[in-house]
């Protein structure tokens, strides 16, 4: 307490030690999460070598006086997780830096109101609100609970995938395949369901190329009101699951001018009516 002019001013101690570790455990808990949604195989010692700098960086813009504290925030802690996330993730490109450096903030703003959630239902008391030991253990619990959403997410993306076979000119070809619930196009003559292609898969389909086997597909979508995509019926195809496989005959395929998948995830995309 110091007494100036007759007022009476508190000022609250910080400990710079008890700072930095707990921004050092909840960076862990930041960069374990955001490694896990990126499917980035980061291994503990750049995770922990990321949290110490991010730990460090926060400690060091703290201390710098006379500056408010959303610059401190725009000109320091921005670009510090900037460098967290390229010694965890090792991202390419400034998109996918960017992104990453998104999921980083948008898991600390998530952590940051689960934990004030969690103080407020457990009524702790005010002298133990600010403990170390109690912020890194909510944040714990808000690390688990976010890390079981990402696992539920993957697990159901996971199961909206399955391999395919097709008969190429080269022999059978198996790829991945996307099975999309909102693909609803189908052949507006026989009204079979239609699956689309990558045109680089139907390149080594040439056989199946023959008048005969011709289809013109109608089809509309965002940014384009109608169009034509060319299609093509196929003798044979097999679709493989987890747990089972089906074979399907006479099936209709649409070739797709480019990639179906922009990051080369999959090669068709099947309609429910032709999946396992």
């Amino acid at each position: 307490m110091e007494v100036k002019d007759d007022r009476v001013q508190l000022q609250e101690t910080v400990y710079i030690d008890s700072v930095f570790l707990l921004n050092l455990v909840m960076d862990l808990y930041l960069l374990m999460l955001t490694a896990k949604v990126l499917g980035k195989t980061a291994t503990y010692l750049r995770i922990f070598a990321g949290s110490i700098t991010g730990a460090a960086g926060y400690c060091i813009v703290l201390c710098v006086p006379g500056i408010p504290y959303a610059m401190k925030v725009l000109l320091g802690m921005i670009p510090t997780g900037v460098l967290m996330i390229k010694i965890v993730c090792k991202t390419k490109g400034i998109r996918e830096l960017i992104r990453a450096t998104g999921y980083l903030y948008l898991f600390s703003f998530f952590l940051g109101g689960f934990i004030l959630f969690l103080k407020g239902k457990l009524c702790v008391p005010k002298e133990f609100e600010n403990s170390a030991l109690l912020l890194a253990l909510l944040g714990f619990t808000g690390y688990a609970v976010c890390s079981r959403i990402i696992e539920k997410y993957r697990e159901k993306r996971r199961n909206c995938f399955c391999r395919v076979c097709l008969c190429t000119d080269e022999g059978t070809m198996e790829i991945k395949a996307l099975i999309d619930t909102g693909n609803g196009l189908v052949d507006p003559v026989s009204k079979k369901p239609v699956a689309i292609l990558d045109e680089e898969v139907w390149s080594y389909m040439q056989k199946w190329k023959r008048p005969e086997k011709y289809k013109a597909i109608p089809y509309h979508s965002i940014g384009k009101d109608r169009g034509l995509l060319e299609g093509y019926m196929v003798d044979f195809m097999e679709v493989i699951g987890k747990t089972e496989k089906k074979q399907y005959k006479d099936v209709i395929i649409a070739v797709f001018e480019g990639k179906v998948s922009g990051r080369g995830e999959y090669q068709m995309i099947l309609p429910p009516g032709l999946s396992v």
